[in-house]
């Protein structure tokens, strides 16, 4: 299974490399090449290690909950249908689940840039008495120490029994392999394909990089495009109601600052990107918009005021037909490799 999802999705025409050898994965038009970290490479048999835990409900406390029921495949590996996933015995999350489609480009992780990379990331749902609610690492080594398959299955990827760091970076390695670009839009803009997309989506881009200034976070670089500065801005998302200068100290969630302790963090989160935005609703840290229109409409009222917004942030006076046309153009970032690469990982019975 996992030969057949790598090919032609991901790696070069070249033949699969042997057991435990370094997989290199060819990135889609309009990505760069993606860094992998020295002392994790990525091999066919860590891959598909990290497939099986992504999608093992065993990795929960109560075997009920698995990393792909928050950040479902065919969902654009979020959750469309839920603003914050709900986790062991119910309880609600805090924020909303992001995708991992392209998650091996991303630093930091979490919405408020908690995570430094994917290995560490791994472990922060299932540890979250919220999400997977595990009391401890050694308590899921314990629990998978116990699944014959498993104990295999680790041997094969690393010589070496399971343990806190293989299991992360097994996760990771199957994370990073999410690559999904090649989009309508890299197809004209770096493909020069001009009928690739049509001539609203491309007015929309001009809005894009020029009147609305989105591009200013959501950044596009002359041989490949994140769509995402990989910062943290306060856009107003946060505040209570509609009452300015006043955070949701209630649900308790200050963003950045919950991290670094810094005043001038409170309510900034992660610019997430933009490449498969139109698969990925609800939108914003909180699930809070659903549609890329009301997402637009957002921006265009200069977000929500408190002393701590963005300078960035400021009215954009489009009129109807512009926010219309900027809607054109982001939807034109989905990648057209998204359902092949879901068809392909989905575990089979």
């Amino acid at each position: 299974m996992i030969a057949l999802w790598l090919f032609g999705l991901l790696l070069s025409t070249t033949p699969l490399p042997a057991n435990g050898q370094p997989v290199v994965i060819e990135p889609h038009l309009g990505l760069p090449q993606i860094t992998i970290p020295k002392n994790n490479p990525l091999t066919t048999e860590k891959i598909a290690l990290g497939q099986m835990l992504f999608f093992d409900r065993r990795l929960s406390a109560d075997n009920t909950l698995s990393c792909a029921m928050c950040h479902i495949p065919d969902q654009g590996f979020s959750n469309n249908f839920i603003t914050i996933p709900v986790g062991y015995q119910r309880r609600k999350g805090r924020r909303n689940a992001p995708t991992l489609l392209n998650v091996g480009y991303l630093t930091p992780l979490f919405h408020d840039g908690r995570a430094k990379s994917l290995e560490e990331q791994a472990w922060g749902p299932l540890l979250n008495h919220r999400e997977m609610a595990n009391p401890s690492p050694a308590a899921v080594i314990a629990k998978i120490n116990q699944i014959p398959q498993y104990r295999q299955a680790f041997n094969d990827a690393f010589k070496a029994p399971p343990s806190k760091t293989t299991l992360g970076q097994a996760i990771a390695s199957f994370e990073r392999t999410l690559i999904a670009a090649d989009s309508p839009f890299d197809r004209w803009h770096y493909g020069h394909q001009e009928n690739a997309i049509n001539q609203m989506a491309k007015k929309g881009f001009s809005l894009f990089s020029g009147k609305a200034n989105c591009i200013r976070c959501h950044t596009i670089n002359r041989e490949s495009a994140l769509l995402t500065d990989q910062y943290f801005h306060n856009t107003g998302i946060g505040i209570r109601g509609n009452k300015a200068n006043a955070l949701d100290l209630k649900k308790r969630d200050l963003g950045r600052f919950e991290i670094t302790g810094n005043p001038t963090d409170r309510g900034r989160y992660k610019t997430p990107t933009l490449r498969n935005i139109a698969l990925t609703k609800p939108y914003m840290h909180n699930g809070r918009i659903n549609s890329l229109e009301q997402v637009i409409h957002f921006y265009n009222n200069g977000g929500i005021a408190n002393p701590q917004l963005s300078p960035l942030i400021q009215p954009l006076h489009l009129s109807k037909n512009e926010i219309n046309q900027l809607t054109a153009f982001l939807k034109t970032l989905s990648s057209p490799h998204v359902a092949a690469l879901i068809e392909n990982i989905q575990p089979k019975n």
